[in-house]
């Protein structure tokens, strides 16, 4: 049996939903102004406050971003003066590196600088306050841009240099069975380097071996079959 249609004069007598809840609207409107007006007031409000916080932020983020580069601009002065950089060179473009990681923690530009910290620490001979800064970068938006590994390597790098040599030989083999880090190669022959210091020849010589299985064409394999030579040699 065939769907009776319905008419244009049965379609039309058919409440429309649009106008029957804006018509809800204006009688509400009209019976209860002062809550509307109210209500407009508290949106318009919080609309402001909202634009004007965005335009804060970003101001905020473009300024961070300016003495960021200032610090950058300093470091790469005293790094590049051509002579042996004493400790106390560092102080000043330490502390602009500390107030901007703590004055824009919240934004891109102060994460690098509490990872550029770290650096500065580093070459100051800090190891202790360098380690605490990288680790502090492990908790920041960094990881997620990418610079996991690199954070890592660091962490790694300055455990070796407090001589915690089991934490840094186990951050180094994190480095090495991450086929994606850059770090891989050099985390790879650092382990080795690392049981050498430490006097398990067994453990370095086959570090090596390892490392020139991995890496047969590396620039410095013929440096590691000389040490395994020397290791054979040694017993």
């Amino acid at each position: 049996m065939a769907e009776r249609r319905i008419t244009r004069k049965e379609l039309l007598k058919e409440p429309d939903e649009f106008l029957t809840t804006s018509g809800m609207v204006v009688q509400y409107v009209r019976t209860n102004p002062k809550p509307f007006i109210a209500g407009c007031v508290v949106f318009v409000i919080a609309l402001v406050a909202v634009i004007g916080f965005l335009t804060m932020r970003k101001h905020q983020e473009a300024r961070s971003l300016l003495v960021f580069e200032q610090a950058m601009r300093e470091y790469h002065n005293v790094l590049g003066s051509g002579e042996q950089v004493a400790p106390e060179e560092f102080d000043t473009v330490l502390k602009q590196f500390q107030t901007v990681a703590a004055d824009y923690g919240s934004f891109p530009a102060g994460e690098m600088a509490l990872l550029y910290t770290g650096h500065v620490l580093y070459r100051k001979g800090d190891f202790k306050g360098a380690l605490e800064q990288y680790q502090r970068a492990q908790a920041t938006g960094l990881v997620k841009s990418g610079l996991g590994p690199l954070i890592l390597y660091h962490i790694a790098s300055t455990r070796l240099a407090l001589k915690e040599y089991e934490a840094a030989a186990g951050l180094f083999q994190q480095l090495s069975e991450d086929t994606n880090s850059p770090y891989r190669r050099e985390a790879s022959i650092t382990i080795a380097r690392i049981y050498e210091m430490t006097g398990k020849s067994k453990e370095a010589a086959q570090a090596y071996k390892q490392y020139l299985k991995m890496f047969p064409e590396a620039p410095d394999a013929p440096f590691v079959r000389a040490r395994l030579a020397d290791l054979a040699a040694k017993g």
